[in-house]
């Protein structure tokens, strides 16, 4: 998985860079084809207060995630980012997998209830 970090408009210091790689490097654990991770994390003013702004760019096969969390605190914009990053990345590996699921032809069900429910199919109906 490669993992790519980014400021705008301000200089990233070595241990916020490093907090970020600790927080967001292990979100291929959440799943496994997760091949490109970019942070950008950038500096607004709202009104009067400066605001952090990360944004996160997964790259998945398929579609890829985009996710964009705000707060004051650089460390707090980045938890909030991989808090829904592994929830958005749990929620489409459940998917794929219960599509997959769906779509295998070949799965097995046990003899008594294949018997069960052919019996029922079978049995004829009572004329009134």
């Amino acid at each position: 998985m490669k993992f790519r970090v980014e400021a705008t408009g301000f200089k990233m210091s070595p241990s916020l860079k490093q907090f970020t790689k600790d927080k967001l490097g292990n979100l291929d654990r959440y799943n496994s084809d997760v091949q490109e991770v970019e942070v950008t994390l950038r500096m607004e003013v709202k009104r009067l207060l400066e605001v952090v702004v990360c944004t996160l760019n997964i790259r998945v096969p398929g579609r890829d995630l985009y996710l964009k969390t705000s707060s004051y605190i650089f460390e707090d914009a980045i938890l909030k980012a991989a808090d829904a990053a592994k929830a958005k990345l749990r929620k489409r590996k459940t998917k794929v997998v219960a599509a997959k699921k769906k779509a295998s032809p070949n799965r097995k069900v046990s003899d008594a209830k294949a018997a069960k429910k052919y019996a029922k199919k079978a049995a004829p109906k009572k004329a009134q």
